[in-house]
């Protein structure tokens, strides 16, 4: 890329462009990870982590995903330190994913009793590449207030991330919000405003691999997008695709900054502390998830297809 490309690029351009909001990132981001190293993340503190908090689990997931789903699953079970209700496994049909589903004990949610489209129904197309299954498994996590018997509060996570150490996602009676180090991809920030007429300020990244939601807070957001654009709020979200842009929303920075925004009060802000790694490294998910509990919250063993 070319100094003359780097400087066009969005991202870049605007954090030039507002060199304060993109020094309150970086110290954001720098106090967050120091928490670590004093004790002031949950996760990193003298006592094991423990939440009174119940929570049931959602994991979208596909038959690619096979390889990493036994280890997501329970790694959920060993280190994730709330009471879980259920474990709901979202997928197209699958005998494979049923199988694994009965053996682990989870539930299995066909994709299309949630919401009646599917990634055929979404034309996304960037340079070639169909990043329909991308949108698609986005807005099934923004449908899991369907899932029957789904309780209040729920944790959507990955496929392709394993929880390494213990971790909670409440305390002291405040949701916790991952953070990510990396600075804020502008463009899930301007499909904020698009769908809601929020500006929102990108100080803090929170796309992460996983969130908790709340069932009365994903209500009231898909209520705001659908008064704010006329549409039904899953078209809405469609509607944003477009041929330019490879990554057009984000369902966690959406949800995420919008309730942080609405309720700054009732959550807290922690570093993610995820190790990404290529999905080839997945041979040795147990080794791997020994080696950096020491440092990393969660592992993501990514294979970018759509």
């Amino acid at each position: 890329m070319t100094i003359s490309a780097f400087i066009k690029h969005p991202i870049v351009r605007y954090y030039l462009v507002h060199p304060i909001v993109s020094l309150q990132n970086r110290l954001v981001v720098l106090g967050l990870f120091l928490n670590r190293y004093v004790g002031q993340d949950s996760s990193f503190t003298k006592k094991a982590p423990k939440s009174n908090l119940k929570i049931d689990i959602v994991i979208p997931v596909i038959e690619k995903d096979l390889e990493t789903l036994p280890y997501v699953i329970d790694s959920v079970r060993e280190n994730i330190r709330h009471q879980i209700g259920n474990i709901f496994l979202i997928s197209p049909s699958s005998n494979k994913i049923e199988k694994v589903c009965k053996h682990k004990k989870c539930k299995f949610i066909f994709e299309e009793d949630l919401i009646k489209i599917s990634k055929k129904d979404i034309p996304y197309k960037v340079n070639g590449v169909d990043r329909s299954g991308w949108l698609y498994q986005q807005l099934l996590k923004w449908s899991a207030d369907k899932i029957p018997g789904i309780g209040d509060t729920f944790l959507i996570t990955d496929a392709d991330t394993v929880y390494c150490r213990p971790q909670v996602f409440e305390h002291n009676n405040k949701i916790i919000l991952s953070v990510s180090h990396q600075l804020c991809h502008i463009p899930y920030f301007d499909a904020i405003k698009k769908l809601t007429g929020k500006s929102i300020k990108p100080i803090y990244n929170v796309t992460s691999h996983h969130s908790l939601f709340e069932l009365d807070k994903l209500s009231e957001i898909k209520k705001q997008i659908e008064k704010h654009t006329r549409k039904v709020w899953y078209r809405a979200i469609i509607s944003l695709a477009n041929t330019t842009e490879g990554s057009c929303v984000s369902d966690y920075e959406t949800y995420g900054q919008l309730v942080f925004n609405q309720y700054p009060k009732k959550y807290l802000l922690e570093h993610w502390l995820n190790l990404s790694l290529p999905y080839g490294r997945r041979d040795d998910i147990r080794e791997i998830m020994k080696k950096y509990s020491y440092k990393y919250k969660t592992i993501s063993f990514q294979s970018y297809k759509t």
